[in-house]
């Protein structure tokens, strides 16, 4: 009986004794860190993001007009000054076009010059001959209708002769008619409202010409700015529509740094943000830079990975990045980036 109490007081007394120590261990544990170095230690892991390396500068050259790509006269890498020559398109129709205006100019200058000159002493001349000769001959037509008229009445003549000879007459009066009303326009002179139609005709075949030759230079496609192709998007014989892209171009001297934050971690860097950056390509080289732009929103991921299972439906947060020095790097570099406080 005494045995019994004795072990049921032995585990009693262990009981307390684990309390105590669960207790008490922890705060003095706590007590001790407190003592060392004040507050617990903080993980110093900052926030890390996939980054590319990329120009400031970059255009995408493309066509002012539709057209047939005729000649291309850089290829990829190639170095290129602003207002170089790059390519050609096709200006067949073009130039069509343009023979086609100076044609009509040509017509419109040389009616206004005839109009503008009057009417010569010649040309009345003839007009009143063209009078003459049709006053004869309606008069010679008259008497043949007036005979056939009497003819008929006696019936020496058929119906068909009497018909024939008036209208031989009515032609003829419609052609003394109109020689009359042409040496009248030629006596009187141009009205000054054909004169003002015949320039306004020329000023506008002059435009069109104009016009026409100055499309000629959207025929070419020049580079913008200096710098180094780095795409050719269209080649020789393709069609291009209008603003379509044919060129990629980059400004290989202004580079910055481009990184994708994770959704998760949106909200944790901040514009001036201190930056560390190592890149495969230099392996054990730390870049340091700042955070000089911040995006305010998120979007789907840009990056390529060549992590196969990496995937691109989340969100990330741009970030744009510069760096204290750019020895060595390229545009299309990736890197990791690391943001510090």
């Amino acid at each position: 009986m005494k045995s019994s109490r004795t072990g049921i007081l032995v585990i009693v007394l262990l009981a307390c004794l684990a309390l105590i120590v669960a207790v008490v261990g922890p705060m003095a544990f706590r007590k001790e860190v407190r003592k060392e170095g004040g507050n617990p230690p903080v993980s110093t892991r900052g926030v890390h993001a996939r980054a590319v390396v990329e120009s400031e500068e970059e255009v995408v050259v493309g066509s002012q007009i539709a057209g047939i790509l005729k000649k291309m006269l850089v290829a990829e890498g190639d170095r290129v000054q602003a207002g170089a020559t790059l390519a050609f398109l096709d200006t067949e129709k073009a130039m069509a076009r343009i023979a086609q205006a100076e044609a009509l100019e040509q017509e419109t200058l040389a009616r206004l010059r005839e109009l503008l000159a009057g009417n010569r002493p010649e040309d009345r001349e003839m007009a009143q001959n063209r009078v003459n000769r049709a006053e004869t001959v309606y008069q010679q037509a008259k008497d043949e209708f007036e005979r056939q008229v009497r003819l008929l009445q006696k019936e020496a003549t058929t119906l068909i002769e009497h018909n024939r000879a008036e209208e031989r007459m009515k032609l003829a009066a419609e052609e003394f008619d109109e020689a009359k009303t042409n040496l009248t326009k030629l006596q009187r002179g141009e009205r000054q409202e054909d004169i003002d139609q015949a320039k306004a005709k020329a000023v506008h075949a002059k435009a069109e010409v104009k016009y026409n030759r100055a499309l000629l230079s959207d025929y070419t496609i020049s580079s913008p700015i200096n710098g180094i192709v780095v795409e050719r998007i269209k080649r020789t014989g393709e069609s291009v529509d209008v603003g379509a892209p044919v060129l990629k171009i980059i400004n290989p001297e202004r580079l910055r740094v481009r990184a994708e934050l994770e959704e998760s971690d949106v909200g944790k860097v901040h514009q001036g943000d201190a930056v560390e950056m190592t890149c495969d390509a230099f392996p054990g080289k730390v870049y340091k830079g700042k955070v000089s732009k911040v995006f305010p929103f998120v979007q789907k991921r840009e990056q390529k990975s060549f992590d196969p299972m990496a995937s691109f439906d989340i969100n990330t947060q741009k970030i744009y990045i510069l760096l204290d020095d750019y020895s060595g790097l390229t545009n299309g570099m990736t890197a990791t980036v690391k943001f510090l406080k």
